[in-house]
């Protein structure tokens, strides 16, 4: 039986950004991860298809909005914005929309949150409990013989 391929679902928090990212409530999305080829693509590092002409922001934005698959943005009287490509570009503030797709392309990267990549049970750079390996000089070189051993 062999590895069973799913399509990755990438969180996207702005979680201690510094515009959005209060620590009681911060926008937070959910989209689609690309396939290895579709990636060198929206990173500008193969040639995209012929005739494909948009900028790579552009194309990036717009391969963002098709990745998109839930969000908890919501209008300001408390309404959800649908989490769809029209709502994407037309009720999405820029800076807002900009910074959750450049998170989702640095995680699309393999970025981890700094906050706490380590788990808790990890030491904090204590000094190892195993006991010190004693250190003795080395005995002077035994001069060399002619008769192989």
């Amino acid at each position: 039986m062999g590895y069973r391929k799913t399509q990755r679902r990438i969180e996207v928090s702005l979680k201690g950004h510094k515009t959005y990212g209060d620590d009681t409530d911060y926008p937070l999305a959910y989209a689609r991860g690309k396939s290895l080829g579709e990636y060198l693509v929206l990173m500008g590092y193969s040639d995209a298809e012929e005739g494909d002409e948009r900028s790579g922001v552009v194309r990036q934005l717009e391969e963002f909005a098709d990745a998109l698959v839930s969000w908890n943005l919501e209008r300001e009287d408390g309404t959800p914005i649908p989490c769809t490509r029209e709502a994407l570009f037309g009720e999405v503030d820029n800076d807002l929309a900009l910074a959750l797709a450049t998170e989702w392309i640095e995680r699309l990267g393999g970025k981890v949150d700094s906050a706490d990549p380590l788990p808790s049970s990890s030491p904090s750079g204590e000094p190892s409990p195993v006991a010190s390996i004693p250190m003795e000089a080395l005995s002077d070189p035994q001069p060399s013989t002619s008769v192989p051993a």
